[in-house]
């Protein structure tokens, strides 16, 4: 009997760099064209035709309010969405913001549009469905967070490390985390609630679609801990259908797997994919004996494993040439391109790596 299975293929060098190092950024495609820019990039906003040969970054319009970092994107009916993330305020402290803002390719405009979040969407995952719908996915407590933040950021450091430390000795339903899923109809501006998730709310996790399917792929459950599991709905209905979670693949001879948040995700070759991404080595042993601040004394590690659902089960396909994480991800013809991110200990990167699939048929 033959088994058809794909390889990841690695291109580093086969398209331009950013012109900056970007991570925590937004991007979004429309058409042939890749947008990208905000996070480490500051206000600058760029674009790329992929459809031209030797294409290279453009320059546009710069975002026109503070820089947003973690802010979620998408593209519909031919514009750009960016919906929340975080900035520093007149007074200096973090705290995430609730505005929408619209990018006009054709006249290469930014405009803020009228109304606000329903929720924090800081974290989250965004899909437009259509052309007229995006759905979202997660996002952190706001009034949680910013009460963190003004306490933390104002606080000497003693009293800064005990607010940390409360603030992360928590369970994982203390959070609050937005565990319904929103829609976004952009013709009227209005907010949709679609209904509960039914698992606990993951942020930052890795978003795929395929025409008929949705994969969420890992994520944060809490700060620090990672989820284990990809989620999986169907997407042909008014409202996300859910199916049962599929695991990742151990990592280790042990058989440990610590989850990853902050992947680069899409299709190649048609398959889904999730490559880099960070963890915790340790988090859900700590949290599972008793330790609510489960990162507690753990490093943050960057990972360079690629995973490939395939006939239904998630495996590890590949490496990486380096740890990464937190960047962008466009699909390229049946390629996926990696765009920015950062490396291990946070550092932003310019670079990008194409992923293609080769077939491999064994007997």
């Amino acid at each position: 009997m033959q088994d058809h299975q794909r390889t990841i293929d690695i291109a580093p060098g086969a398209w331009p760099d950013f012109p900056l190092p970007l991570s925590e950024g937004v991007g979004a495609q429309v058409g042939s064209m890749l947008y990208a820019g905000l996070g480490t990039a500051g206000l600058a906003w760029y674009g790329l035709d992929a459809a031209l040969p030797n294409a290279t970054w453009r320059r546009l319009a710069d975002f026109p309010q503070r820089a947003l970092s973690g802010a979620v994107a998408a593209a519909v009916n031919g514009r750009v969405y960016v919906f929340g993330g975080i900035s520093a305020g007149d007074d200096g402290l973090t705290r995430q913001r609730d505005a929408i803002y619209c990018y006009e390719p054709e006249s290469d405009r930014w405009q803020q549009l009228p109304g606000h979040l329903p929720v924090g969407l800081l974290g989250a995952s965004a899909l437009a469905v259509d052309s007229n719908t995006i759905w979202f996915f997660g996002g952190y407590n706001k009034p949680q967070f910013d009460d963190f933040h003004r306490a933390y950021e104002s606080a000497s450091p003693v009293e800064a490390e005990q607010i940390n430390r409360a603030y992360m000795s928590r369970t994982i339903g203390e959070f609050r985390w937005n565990d319904h899923v929103w829609a976004y109809q952009v013709d009227r501006g209005e907010w949709l609630d679609l209904g509960g998730v039914p698992h606990w709310p993951n942020c930052k996790s890795g978003l795929i679609s395929t025409p008929d399917s949705l994969f969420l792929v890992g994520g944060e459950v809490k700060p620090g801990l990672r989820a284990l599991t990809v989620k999986q709905a169907r997407r042909d209905h008014g409202s996300p259908f859910w199916l049962p979670e599929q695991d990742l693949p151990a990592i280790d001879a042990a058989g440990a797997q610590e989850g990853i948040a902050g992947a680069f995700t899409g299709l190649v070759g048609g398959i889904p994919v999730a490559a880099g991404g960070t963890h915790f080595p340790g988090a859900w042993r700590q949290y599972e004996e008793g330790q609510l601040f489960a990162h507690a004394g753990l490093r943050k590690t960057w990972r360079t494993e690629i995973y490939a659902e395939q006939q239904g089960t998630w495996r590890c396909v590949g490496q990486l040439p380096q740890a990464r994480a937190n960047g962008l991800a466009f699909q390229v013809g049946e390629g996926l391109l990696l765009v920015g991110g950062d490396t291990q200990d946070g550092q932003p990167c310019q670079n990008t790596l194409l992923l293609t699939a080769t077939l491999q048929v064994t007997e």
